[in-house]
């Protein structure tokens, strides 16, 4: 099944991680983004061209910064008023969760559940720095 990815985000962030996704994996340009407030531009018709870019049979993905930011209620609003069911937002995005959905197999179709595991599997972790004298195991 054919994804469409939106990455929004506040100032360049999205551009960031569209310039970490080209490097890493070859595929910056599948994705869709917007810097949002970086000028004076309304982006809301970026948003709406990209939900009617997702054909029915189709899913879209939308990564945002922040949940509850103002990018992040823009691109929700508009999928809500869309009535478009194929299509998930994913907000407090990091780069691991935008690699894990895009490593998904494309066969099968996302489901929350899937979704749910890919950002289970991409939070935040704490590197441990400093060596506990009463452990002799590598740190990795």
């Amino acid at each position: 099944m054919k994804r469409n990815y939106l990455i929004a985000t506040h100032g360049e962030l999205a551009k960031g991680f569209q310039s970490s996704l080209d490097i890493l994996a070859g595929k910056g340009n599948d994705f869709t983004v917007i810097n949002a407030y970086m000028t004076d531009e309304d982006y809301t018709p970026v948003v709406v061209d990209f939900i009617q870019q997702v054909g029915p049979d189709e899913q879209g993905i939308v990564f945002t910064d922040l949940f509850g930011g103002s990018v992040n209620q823009k691109v929700v609003t508009e999928v809500l008023t869309a009535e478009s069911d194929n299509i998930f937002i994913l907000s407090n995005v990091n780069l691991a969760i935008i690699l894990s959905i895009l490593f998904l197999p494309e066969e099968t179709p996302l489901t929350q559940e899937i979704i749910q595991n890919a950002i289970n599997e991409s939070q935040v972790t704490l590197v441990q720095t400093t060596q506990d004298n009463t452990n002799e195991e590598d740190i990795f």
